[in-house]
């Protein structure tokens, strides 16, 4: 068990202990004669070093002379490790090449000539290493350090007590009153003494909300009893029971005997309702928690303790009811609680210059009240700004510890990982601030670097490696994020740089050569164009063991230079881990990766490879090779069986065709997503037998190519227990009905272990036994895809952990009925979700008969096209939550079919969302008259007139219902907040009274709907946000009410978009009265000649877009356009450029007032002369930072003058400019900022100013201009290609070239 506090540099002096006393670099220094002495040396030295590093990873923070020094002996030490690989990477290959020779004689006379002509200076490099770290051992004493100190001392830190400043609290408000709930209940769980565990990071607030509680009035009536214990990570049971003891019993004990301790807690609380306090309780040993907790028993039912840790698994094993997992403060919270204390009484009056900043600081907080409170206490009574200013730019881990308590908090979590954890929690350091990572990609990365003791068993790395996150996660660390993601709190990330040292690098460019020397491990973030010059610095860096490039946006394609992978990274000979995902442009390797010869895990998934060179296949350390989603990969390299070390292969996502041979020798893999079965031998899916780790999801492809039953059974399916997901599928040819393929999916019976199975394209007409036997308890989901020929299913109902069933595409079946539920008395006893689609012969849905509800658990239930399904849906869905039915027009529900039923003959009482579209039966309607209705979509339906009465709608959604008339007689719930009307012309607008009573709507779009209204009542709605009204040809105007509160009601509105209501004349005299308003998109309303009076008032609209406006005289005439625009587009609007031809009218646009403007297009008809006056009367606004000129028909060239002075513009579109002929060289040189310019659809434009482009620009795209084209297409100077070779991406049509 690793020691408390060890050093984290022990592991890796650990792990050169490891390789250094392995028979094979022992065997290899003998035969090739190196001096073994040198070795001996060595280990000696490690040792005098390793016996002193807990001692100088305590001092380093205080001593910059020891920090020094540790950062030279983790130099010394990845040198070392690098060294010691480099020789068994030798070894390996040897053992590869000799294993696959036809020769008997193995291994070590297969070691080449290369071997000894390698290693002749060998000795001279460790002699040079052991000086090194002779050196440093030396130093070790000049510094003072210590030998056999155990995880240093960690500073005394000042109890806790149950007092607390509620003035002080803030954003716990929801925390409290959950848990006082529990603690005033004495029936919350099943024990008489019960357990609230209150889990986050150090400095969160868990003592605070436990002080809140403790301290609540409700609280202390409700006890007899009330104590505090201070427990801390120096956990004694005899010390915390005394201080018990002592608090109840209101004395002193000598005593000190625990039994004697516990016998007269006991007594004392014997009876009595009370509750305890247990403040930071660290200790993970169940036996210990459990003598803690013996004299407990004794109080009355109804009592409760509060646990407060930072350690999940604390929580775990104290708990009695759900773990209460404390989360962060709002950056709203944060600043007043900052605020509080950096201000007398929290009265920022008299200082609003500090306002600004001060939210900055909150944000940096990352919601931590600790650091919150830290903060505001460093800048208590300080007004001066550029002290704020400074403690803004500031990392807090600069901060002196006796000045900020959250640096000490956070350390303490780091002080007491065990040394493994350390290593890997550094790692992390990586990862930027809100980076989002999945456990499954930490865990690779982790195993790739090594950081796994190499004692433990191979067999089970990644179990062991996936329990380190587990821990990490437990003990807060790490945070869950969405969908199954990770991330680090930003407090947390700056630990994890700070205990990093320099051997990670988050890299942003600008770091000094003597930074990039040291590091081991890079990261950084892909950007659009990742050109040569960006890598530049990284030529000096020899021993990076790490190239990790992180997503940045998620809408960017991004590509890189084709000399990284030419000449940085080969020579990056030290790479464990190589990351080259999602560059779009990389279509192959060079050979050159063949140097890479410790690399563990190649990263190329969402790239354009087209084949891997063979030489990867050389690559004998590799462990993780992705290649998902590279969708022009039509084949793996034929050597890929000399890969004996892989254990993650991921090809899902690819076009490969069949496996290469041999696959099976790969006896290490752990995972493999996708396994396509050949004709041709060893590729055969009897490849499969030999990986018996295989675990994890795979996907077992082509069927259609086994041969027979036998065949399958090869595959050994039902032995591999790792397994949880499985896909079986045959070939989209018509597949074959014989008794073969019911033979081959009957031998591929997976393990009972499996939770997930798809079968697709499946041609037999019955399934075998296994599919739907009890006996497979664990499966959640199954997936029967394309199975045409099957009469019946299998008996699903007996799975008893079945949650998803989808069934897709089984053209012979026609009733579903006894079958599908199988034996048990209460059949899908786990069923959550149930899918039919595209189920075009079934007609009838027959229920069990078992006499209660066949599907008790059902929440969602998805029809989608089964057009012949008659009857009634299952009458008793208790727990059904969400119903979806499309494409099922002769389906009725129980009371349209039955003509006696009642609606309690329908239990859909749970009912939240019911979508039917495409012609379903009217019968269905009555399902909304259900109580929990709050979600309603009703799509493509023919046969309804007026919607029925709805109690509590919150969403409604009307699409192309073209006989709908008419709305519920009483109107539509006050409760609506979302209303979307879409092809229901012949729908009356509510009335204005029912209008007024919709006090909750927030959402209204009316599209192509409501033919007879003529006007729209602004103002009506208190809370509306956004309006689109489109495409009501008869809608003549907008109105405001005429009704106190108007105007206050459309403070709310913030987007209004309206288009294609061709007669429209208006807007409302005077102007919308809309403060609020951000967004205003105006398109296709032939009529409309102006735009809202007073425009320039709306102050918070940022975007505006008006297009397609035929006969607009003018949009800003009384004071120009709104003063705050980001956003503003034009288009075709031909009689804007009549009426407003002369300077003055452009003037009065106010273009050089927006000073936030940063993104312009213009363009089509009556643009080329708004474009041309704003331009050579340079009215743009210098702040643009996207200029778009689109479809101008007559424009021949851009004034100079216009563009030159738009210093910080970066992006440059030009497209459909069809007469254009040349572009303002001069002026082009001033955009100094340019970094993408765009030309497209140009034909006119022969030639690029000859003056040459910005140096500035990354990016040249041309598309469709035949004359530029011809032009560049040789890329030699005789075509003018040396005028743009200096831009890092170019991009002629399809090709890119970077």
């Amino acid at each position: 068990m690793a020691l408390v506090g060890e050093a984290i540099l022990s592991a890796s002096v650990q792990v050169l202990f490891d390789k250094i006393g392995s028979s094979e670099f022992v065997d290899l220094f003998r035969r090739k004669k190196l001096d073994e002495s040198l070795v001996k040396k060595l280990e000696v030295t490690l040792l005098s070093l390793n016996a002193v590093l807990n001692d100088a990873e305590e001092k380093q923070f205080l001593n910059s002379y020891v920090k020094e020094w540790l950062d030279k002996l983790q130099d010394a030490v990845f040198d070392a490790d690098d060294l010691l690989d480099e020789i068994n990477a030798e070894v390996l290959r040897c053992k590869v090449e000799a294993e696959f020779q036809t020769v008997t004689n193995k291994v070590w006379n297969f070691l080449p000539t290369f071997l000894d002509h390698n290693y002749q200076g060998m000795n001279g490099r460790i002699q040079e290493l052991l000086e090194r770290l002779e050196h440093l051992a030396k130093q070790k004493d000049v510094l003072g350090l210590r030998e056999g100190v155990v995880g240093g001392k960690v500073a005394q830190r000042t109890p806790t007590t149950s007092l607390v400043d509620e003035s002080c609290v803030y954003g716990r408000d929801g925390d409290k009153e959950k848990l006082m709930k529990l603690l005033l209940s004495d029936d919350a769980s099943d024990k008489d003494v019960s357990v609230i565990t209150i889990v986050g990071m150090g400095g969160i607030g868990k003592t605070t909300l436990a002080q809140l509680l403790y301290n609540d009035d409700k609280v202390k009536e409700h006890f007899n009893l009330r104590t505090w214990a201070y427990v801390s990570e120096a956990f004694d049971v005899t010390r915390v029971t005394k201080t018990l003891l002592e608090s109840v019993s209101s004395k002193a004990y000598d005593n000190k005997d625990l039994s004697f301790l516990q016998v007269e807690l006991g007594q004392q609380i014997k009876g009595k309702k009370f509750l305890f306090v247990l403040d930071d309780l660290w200790n993970e040993n169940y036996q210990d928690l459990s003598l803690l907790q013996r004299p407990f028993a004794s109080g009355a039912r109804g009592s409760w303790v509060i646990v407060t840790t930072r350690n999940e698994s604390v929580a775990a094993r104290m708990r009695t009811v759900p773990i209460h997992f404390l989360e962060q403060l709002s950056d709203e919270d944060c600043w007043l609680l900052l605020s509080k204390h950096a201000f007398e009484n929290g009265n920022l009056s008299a200082h609003l210059y500090l306002q600004e900043v001060g939210k900055k600081i909150a944000l940096k907080c990352n919601g931590l009240p600790l650091a919150a409170e830290t903060l505001g206490g460093l800048l208590r009574f300080n007004t001066n700004y550029e002290e704020w200013n400074s403690i803004l730019n500031s990392n807090i881990w600069e901060l002196p510890p006796e000045k900020c308590n959250t640096i000490p908090a956070l350390r303490l979590s780091y002080h007491y990982l065990p040394t493994h954890l350390k290593r890997c929690f550094a790692y992390c350091s990586i990862f930027p601030k809100g980076y989002e990572f999945q456990k499954e990609d930490i865990v690779l990365l982790w195993v790739a670097e090594s950081l796994i003791p190499q004692a433990e068993s191979e067999k089970r790395m990644e179990e062991l490696t996936k329990k380190y996150f587990d821990d990490l996660l437990s003990r807060s660390f790490f945070q869950r994020s969405r969908n199954e993601k990770f991330t680090m709190h930003d407090l947390i990330n700056d630990l994890a740089m700070s205990v990093s040292r320099e051997s990670c690098l988050r890299w942003e460019g600008g770091e000094s050569h003597e930074v990039l020397k040291r590091v081991r491990h890079l990261s950084y973030a892909r950007g659009q164009f990742d050109c040569a010059a960006k890598f530049e610095p990284l030529y000096e860096v020899k021993h990076l063991r790490t190239f990790l490039p992180l997503r940045r946006e998620a809408w960017v394609q991004p590509y890189v230079s084709k000399r990284v992978l030419h000449e940085l990274l080969p020579n990056l000979t030290c790479l464990r881990v190589l990351t080259l995902s999602e560059y779009v442009n990389i279509v192959e390797l060079p050979n050159s990766i063949g140097n890479l010869i410790h690399l563990r895990y190649l990263n190329l998934s969402n790239t354009g490879i087209k084949r891997l060179p063979s030489i990867v296949c050389t690559l004998y350390s590799l462990q993780t090779l992705l290649l998902a989603s590279c969708r022009s990969l039509f084949e793996l390299p034929a050597d890929m069986r000399k890969l004996i070390n892989l254990r993650h292969l991921d090809c899902s996502g690819t076009q490969i065709e069949e496996m290469p041979v041999q696959i099976g020798r790969l006896k290490s893999l752990r995972t493999l997503t996708t396994f396509v079965v050949g004709k041709s031998t060893g590729s055969t899916i009897g490849e499969l037998g030999e990986l018996s780790h295989l675990g994890g999801r795979i996907s077992i492809l082509k069927l259609n190519n086994v041969v027979d039953g036998r065949d399958a059974l090869q595959a050994n399916l039902k032995n591999k227990k790792d397994l949880k997901e499985l896909e079986l599928a045959w070939g989209s040819e018509d597949a074959d009905h014989s008794e073969k393929v019911r033979d081959v999916l009957d031998k591929l019976q997976p393990c009972m272990n499996l939770e997930k199975l798809t079968v697709k394209l499946y041609g037999g007409t019955s399934f075998p036994n296994w599919l739907g036997d009890s006996a497979f308890n664990k499966i959640k989901v199954m997936r029967l895809e394309g199975c045409h020929y099957c009469f019946e299913l299998p008996p699903f109902g007996q799975l008893p952990a079945l949650k998803e069933l989808f069934i897709c595409e089984m053209k012979f079946l026609r009733t579903l009925g006894p079958e599908l539920y199988g034996q048990p008395f209460q059949p899908f006893q786990s069923l959550e979700r149930l899918e039919f689609k595209k189920m075009k012969e079934w007609e009838e849905w027959v229920p069990s008969g078992s006499g209660g509800p066949d599907f008790p658990r059902l929440q969602e239930l998805i029809l989608e096209k089964c057009p012949k399904l008659r009857g009634s849906l299952p009458c008793d869905l208790p727990c059904l939550k969400k119903l979806s039915v499309e494409g099922c027009g002769v389906l009725h529900d129980q009371r349209a079919t039955a003509a006696t039923s009642t609606s309690t003959n329908l239990n859909y009482n749970s009912l939240q969302e019911l979508k039917i579209k495409d012609g379903c039966q009217t019968g269905l309607l009555s399902l909304l008259e259900t109580k929990l209705l709050s979600r309603l979509w009703i799509i493509n339906f023919n046969d309804i007139q007026c919607l029925p009465s709805i109690n509590s709608l919150q969403s409604l959604n009307l699409l192309n219902c073209p006989t709908l008339s008419s709305f519920p007689e009483d109107g539509l719930p006050t409760s609506l907040t979302s209303l979307r009307i879409y092809s229901c012309r012949r729908l009356e607008f509510l009335p204005h009274e029912m209008l007024a009573k919709l006090t909750s709507l927030d959402y209204l779009s009316i599209q192509n709907s409501c033919d007879s209204m003529r006007s729209f009542p602004l103002g009506i709605f208190p809370k509306l946000t956004r309006l689109i009204i489109g495409n009501c040809e008869n809608l003549e105007s907008l109105c405001l009410i005429e009704e106190e509160g108007a105007v206050e009601n459309l403070s709310h509105l913030n987007e209004l978009n309206i288009f294609g209501c061709p007669n429209l004349v208006c807007f409302p005299q005077g102007g919308l009265p809309t403060p609020n308003l951000t967004q205003l998109d105006l398109s296709r309303c032939d009529k409309l000649k102006s735009l809202p009076e007073c425009i320039h008032t709306l102050t918070a609209l940022e975007r505006l877009s008006i297009r397609n406006l035929q006969n607009l005289e003018s949009i800003a005439e009384d004071g120009g356009l709104p003063p705050n625009l980001q956003r503003f587009r034009i288009e075709n609007c031909e009689r804007l450029r009549a009426s407003s031809s002369s300077v003055g009218d452009y003037c009065n646009w106010g273009f050089q007032a927006l000073v936030s403007l940063k993104y312009l297009n213009i363009g089509g008809r009556g643009s080329d002369e708004i474009l041309e006056t704003l331009l050579k009367q340079q009215l743009l606004p210098t702040s643009l930072h996207h200029l778009c000129i689109d479809g101008l028909s007559t424009l021949k060239s851009l004034d100079g003058k216009g563009l030159a002075h738009l210093i910080v513009l970066r992006c440059l579109y030009i497209y459909s400019c069809k007469s254009l002929e040349f572009l303002p060289g001069e002026a082009l040189q001033h955009l100094t900022s340019l970094q993408e310019l765009y030309i497209s659809d140009c034909p006119s434009l022969q030639f690029l100013p000859e003056e040459g482009l910005p140096p500035s620009l990354s990016y040249l795209k041309i598309v469709r201009c035949s004359g530029l084209e011809k032009r560049y297409q040789n890329k030699t100077g005789q075509d003018h290609w040396d005028s743009i070779s200096h831009i890092p991406c170019i991009r002629i049509n399809d090709e890119v070239i970077i």
